[in-house]
């Protein structure tokens, strides 16, 4: 007995626990592991032991049934659970929740090892009580209580936003006000080209010019002076008491992503106890489905449902797993990632070190299979540009960043309190990141990596273009509904900030093949005898500039920021640097093309599997710290 007492040390209810393990002929090595990782973790002996896999749920919760002497049930029809509009604490928390079974009410619990003895003495003080109740495995009651509440549940997930705040939710792509402008402008262009034809060709010139101007300004300006966050010292060992913290994967046909992304987050440094883990899934994906039920396996998993309800987005889905977020920190990624081991444990940490206002810590994304052909190595290079230098520098200077869609974190209460995620927003990380900063939350950068891989195939590198496109165009417009409140919530250099990064990308995505056309245009009017005037000349020499610009910023910002590795990848991609400017070029008019027609269409993109052809992601990808 003092063996075990020493590994539950002063603690009674670990001692309770101990004692409790060892009369079900539990090894002894497991139970003193356990009680020593409860103790440390915070947690419960009976909690470690599940997560270890040492302990099988149904087998346990079996075997309490049958110390009780009361039923035991493997499944829960959702019809017969007896529970009000507020049952989705349940998905919260383990029971008890009373349900109709063979005509009779009973009360379901999940027994704890701590209360057992107290639960077996009522039982038999008050035998009773046996026939009211019955016993039930934790993801059996939630799986029940996510079938029963859909319905409500689904309608609140789609429709909450636009209700509660409706000039923040994406489902109308304009309001009245902006369509009566916007028609107003249609008709003055119009009239200018009608009336006035180069005075107008010559405005637009100019205001071209200044756009193209002030992105390339912003990419150069990141190159010189940005410099990714450092590496942290996170220490050899997982600091105690560590909180629940929740991970939500949306997966959409993602049956062959399944082994790598838990492989993935097994990797994690974190408690396994201490994990909420959802996969978040279309209802009919059976093969997704399937694949997870195989692969994801013990008590730190979950897999959700989602009702067909509303469009088709992963903010709907993410949305809709948000209700039963068990962690007080949360974070998402999507299934092709692979978080550095570290990624949590940095984001806490940077939690635990800031104020109140920090609201999302956003780790980097590195690009695997940077080496496969020319757009991998493009796209490697705009991420390593976008994630190692200008998000840095926009949280330093604590201004409005549009987030990237997978491994931002989050305190989850602050996500809440904001809304969470608008599901008609189809780059809802972009919406996310400006509505906590008008909430008065800022975003921090991180510096340990997650893994994906870019889209291999010119075609598919569009379809997903275009969704980033068309959903900064929904942001943009979301944005502008209240100017006002805009520029108290945001300052002056946040609002130009906010103008530069939305306007300037979308601007300069959709108009760059209109600079080729003034250059020619110039270029043949010289050619067919008509004079140079200093006018012409200037704008000739700044068009000239603003495309190779775009072209040398666009390099040189994502090669200076990437690792050594990776650098001079670039130098010989460069001559195909034209070629993905017009390819993002053709996604903007498209994403432009389907906010017209089909604003809330997710176009779905498949993953490629990881290649593990980036040995510096993440400075190894993080898994040296903590141990």
């Amino acid at each position: 007995m003092s063996d075990f007492a020493s590994d539950a040390g002063s603690d009674p209810a670990l001692e309770e626990e101990v004692h409790l393990f060892k009369s079900c002929g539990l090894g002894k090595p497991a139970i003193c592991a356990a009680a020593r990782a409860a103790q440390y973790n915070g947690t419960s002996v009976e909690a470690e032991l599940l997560a270890a896999g040492t302990l099988d749920p149904d087998v346990y919760y079996r075997w309490c049934a049958q110390q009780l002497g009361v039923r035991h049930l493997e499944h829960i029809e959702p019809d017969s659970l007896l529970v009000n509009r507020h049952a989705d604490i349940l998905l919260r928390r383990n029971g008890p929740v009373r349900a109709v079974v063979d005509g009779e009410v009973l009360t379901v619990i999940t027994p704890t090892a701590r209360d057992f003895a107290r639960e077996k003495n009522r039982v038999l003080v008050h035998p009773n009580i046996k026939r009211r109740l019955a016993v039930a495995a934790p993801d059996v009651i939630r799986r029940a209580v996510w079938q029963a509440g859909e319905g409500e549940r689904i309608r609140m997930t789609t429709g909450a936003l636009h209700e509660q705040h409706r000039r923040a939710s994406a489902r109308d792509v304009v309001s009245g006000g902006q369509a009566y402008v916007l028609g107003l402008l249609q008709w003055g262009v119009l009239a200018a080209v009608l009336f006035w034809p180069r005075a107008s060709l010559l405005g637009a010139h100019l205001a071209l010019t200044v756009f193209f101007l002030v992105s390339n300004g912003l990419r150069l300006t990141a190159a010189i002076v940005g410099r990714r966050p450092p590496r942290p010292d996170l220490g050899n060992c997982l600091p105690p008491g560590l909180p629940v913290y929740t991970i939500l994967v949306a997966l959409k046909d993602e049956a062959a992503m399944v082994p790598q992304l838990t492989r993935g987050l097994a990797q994690l440094h974190w408690p396994k106890s201490r994990l909420d883990i959802k996969f978040v899934c279309e209802s009919d994906d059976e093969a997704t489905i399937a694949a997870l039920k195989a692969h994801a396996r013990g008590p730190q998993y979950e897999i959700v449902l989602v009702p067909p309800h509303g469009p088709a987005t992963k903010p709907k889905a993410l949305q809709y797993a948000l209700a039963g977020a068990r962690g007080e920190f949360l974070t998402i990624y999507d299934a092709e990632d692979v978080p550095a081991p570290a990624q949590l444990l940095e984001a806490w940490t940077l939690f635990q070190k800031g104020d109140e206002t920090l609201g999302c810590v956003q780790a980097p994304l590195a690009v695997a299979n940077y080496r496969r052909n020319w757009l991998t190595a493009l796209f490697a290079l705009e991420y390593g540009g976008w994630f190692r230098g200008v998000v840095p520098i926009l949280s330093r200077c604590r201004l409005p960043i549009p987030l990237g869609g997978t491994s931002n974190h989050f305190r989850t209460a602050t996500l809440i309190a904001i809304g969470g995620w608008d599901p008609y927003n189809v780059t809802e990380d972009a919406d996310v990141g400006f509505r906590l900063s008008m909430a008065g939350y800022r975003t921090q950068a991180a510096h340990f990596a997650t893994i994906e891989a870019a889209p291999e195939t010119l075609g598919v590198w569009m379809k997903q273009r275009s969704r980033w496109l068309k959903g900064w165009a929904q942001t943009w417009l979301v944005l502008l509904r209240q100017p006002l409140r805009l520029s108290a919530c945001f300052g002056v250099s946040g609002s130009v900030m906010m103008q530069v990064i939305i306007g300037g990308m979308l601007i300069s995505a959709l108009a760059h093949p209109l600079m080729y056309l003034l250059v020619g245009g110039v270029l043949v009017q010289h050619w067919v005898g008509v004079a140079f005037d200093p006018l012409r000349s200037t704008l000739l020499a700044v068009d000239v500039f603003n495309i190779l610009g775009s072209y040398l910023s666009f390099w040189l910002l994502g090669n200076q920021l990437t690792s050594v590795e990776r650098q001079g990848i670039g130098w010989r991609r460069i001559p195909m640097v034209p070629l993905y400017w017009l390819a993002m070029s053709a996604s903007a008019w498209t994403a432009i093309g389907e906010l017209l027609w089909r604003p809330h269409h997710w176009s779905k993109t498949p993953h490629p599997a990881r290649q593990d052809d980036t040995p510096d992601a993440a400075d190894k990808n993080g898994s040296q710290q903590p141990g």
